[in-house]
């Protein structure tokens, strides 16, 4: 007996020390971070000298201090405004990343964006450039105008009013020619590469077709 009582006590003891550390460890001991904001259908605002830049509109938020960010994972709106405060635009996406730092606003998902003059913008992926004033994508990117011209591209920047838009690798489809002549004249040379000259292909229906050219870029009102 006496011999077993030491090999007793070395067991418990050892059971003792198996107890998984992380069962009564404070959240700062697990490496996990907790938000240090979270609501619920609010709003934020993004401005500058007093006026409106941009008005975040959300299902949902967390923020957390150490990285100056804040996600918006139910839904999520976004008002952009010119110069003057007037609203020109307004996106839509399913979620949503604002960097505090840098002022910068993501959207992802199913992303639309309507300006105010009929312009409509639909993508997987959106990034507002709140520095340069821009919107900007890198993704597929599916543009209509008023006039009902469709135009597909493989990335582009705008005005948040979605004007002096520049296309990159961009395709287009139309009852009618596009002229991108025209339409680059009309910005008075403000297109970052030379023109883009596409012919017209017609299907079976009659509709215009115009297939993919050179990849280079475009600049639409």
């Amino acid at each position: 007996m006496g011999r077993l009582f030491p090999i007793l006590c070395t067991l418990l003891f050892m059971t003792g020390c198996g107890t998984n550390p992380q069962e009564n460890a404070r959240p700062g001991d697990t490496g996990r971070e907790y938000p240090s904001q979270e609501g619920w259908h609010s709003v934020y605002r993004i401005t500058r000298a007093g006026r409106p830049r941009a008005v975040i509109r959300y299902g949902h938020m967390v923020k957390f201090d150490s990285r100056a960010i804040y996600y918006f994972d139910e839904g999520v709106q976004v008002d952009f405004f010119d110069e003057a405060g007037r609203r020109v635009s307004v996106l839509t996406a399913e979620r949503g990343t604002y960097y505090e730092q840098t002022r910068d606003v993501f959207g992802t998902g199913n992303v639309v964006i309507v300006s105010d003059t009929g312009v409509t913008v639909m993508t997987e992926k959106i990034r507002w450039d709140e520095q340069r004033g821009k919107i900007i994508s890198d993704t597929l990117s599916t543009l209509i105008r008023q006039d009902g011209d469709t135009i597909r591209c493989q990335g582009f920047e705008a005005l948040p009013d979605l004007s002096r838009i520049v296309l990159r690798g961009a395709t287009g489809t139309s009852g009618r020619r596009i002229d991108f002549d025209r339409i680059e004249s009309e910005l008075g040379g403000a297109h970052e590469t030379d023109s883009i000259h596409v012919p017209v292909h017609r299907d079976s229906t009659g509709q215009i077709d115009r297939p993919d050219t050179t990849g280079g870029e475009n600049v639409v009102r």
